[in-house]
């Protein structure tokens, strides 16, 4: 199997991730088929949701991976699927994380995954991306980590530095 490009991974890693209902979309269409165009809401692994103000933000939204140990058949990643798989490592996350931002494409990460290994490790890999971006990158935009089912409790308490600490 051919490696894939940081963009194959975005592309196939955002793509998945809308089947993550939780992130809230503008519902805008600012683009035409072939031709996306000035004000398209329709950029790759780009969500939008609302904070408790009412302002919007833009959001990174994306899987870690698509991989899955699992296969409910309600989920599109499970094992039995044959959609095309992919898995960033944490760093890709991050720089591409931090490059977005940088770029003002977005003001925070939603970061979803398929289970990998075990829901700790999985679990561990997520908190591992939180915690380059805030200690190592100083980063300082939203962060929305999915909680994995059966995770370590004390997985779920651990905390990474924040603006605050």
């Amino acid at each position: 199997m051919a490696s894939l490009s940081p963009r194959d991974k975005l592309t196939i890693l955002a793509d998945a991730a809308k089947y993550d209902a939780s992130c809230a979309s503008s519902g805008a269409k600012g683009a035409r088929e072939g031709n996306p165009g000035l004000g398209s809401t329709e950029g790759m692994g780009i969500c939008h949701s609302y904070t408790p103000d009412g302002r919007c933000v833009s959001l990174l939204k994306i899987l870690l991976t698509n991989y899955c140990l699992y296969d409910c058949t309600s989920c599109i990643n499970r094992m039995s699927s044959e959609v095309r798989r992919a898995r960033f490592a944490i760093e890709e996350v991050v720089s591409l994380t931090v490059g977005f931002y940088k770029r003002n494409h977005i003001e925070g990460l939603f970061l979803s995954t398929g289970i990998i290994q075990s829901s700790d490790y999985t679990m561990e890999q997520l908190i591992e991306v939180a915690r380059r971006l805030r200690e190592a990158e100083n980063f300082r935009g939203y962060i929305h980590l999915k909680t994995i089912a059966g995770a370590s409790p004390e997985l779920m308490r651990k905390r990474v530095s924040t603006p605050t600490d």
